[in-house]
């Protein structure tokens, strides 16, 4: 898969925003923006390693206020985003909108 650096998430599902496989590179942050103009979302950020068959949470249950942006610092986690290797997904407790941004 080609890594894509946009991502609308509207749904409550989990989904892969990097997958093992991507080749994504180092990446230096990743913007969370909640765009529901009245409703806060609470969203879990997580790495899954295929090797050691290990998740670990980057955020858990964090509330972002409607209209307003959360911007996480990557500088001091690698994310290995070649085959069978990490995962970063992200999951909301509701359908409200949010964008993601990843930069490299």
């Amino acid at each position: 898969m080609a890594f894509i650096a946009r991502h609308n998430i509207s749904t409550a599902d989990p989904t892969n925003i990097i997958t093992a496989g991507d080749n994504a590179g180092r990446i230096s942050s990743v913007l969370l923006t909640n765009t529901h103009a009245s409703s806060s979302v609470s969203v879990d950020l997580k790495i899954y390693n295929a090797t050691d068959y290990k998740t670990v949470h980057i955020i858990k249950n964090t509330a972002i206020p409607a209209g307003t942006s959360l911007e996480l610092d990557f500088s001091n986690i690698n994310i290995n985003s070649d085959v069978n290797q990490d995962t970063l997904s992200i999951k909301t407790n509701g359908s409200t909108g949010l964008d993601v941004i990843i930069n490299k």
